[in-house]
């Protein structure tokens, strides 16, 4: 299992902006093959803070949704959205239990 933290912070006024895009991400996740569970979330006291929760079968299924035409796409529209970087952070399961694939919202 691939698993990966992604924390982006929206510019001043830009953050229902990038909420939108990152909804797109999800509906893009949901049909990728190897892509395990792929959420968005946003802290209730950081509301211009977004956090990406992102599990792969592996490190291929990761890489083939990142080079994949759409996902780059939609990476360059939110880059202009973003106060600093992304803060990309890489996991390793150490326990888990299964995670159903509930209503999306």
């Amino acid at each position: 299992m691939f698993v990966l933290l992604v924390e982006l912070q929206a510019d001043q006024g830009r953050s229902e902006e990038l909420e939108s895009l990152l909804r797109s991400l999800v509906a893009l996740a949901e049909h990728e093959p190897g892509t395990l569970f792929y959420a968005v979330q946003r802290p209730q006291v950081e509301t211009d803070t977004f956090v990406l929760y992102e599990y792969y079968e592996d490190k291929a299924a990761w890489e083939t949704h990142m080079n994949s035409e759409p996902v780059q796409n939609k990476i360059k529209c939110f880059e202009s959205l973003l106060k600093v970087s992304p803060k990309i952070i890489f996991h390793d399961v150490v326990s888990a239990t299964a995670i159903s694939n509930g209503p999306r919202t």
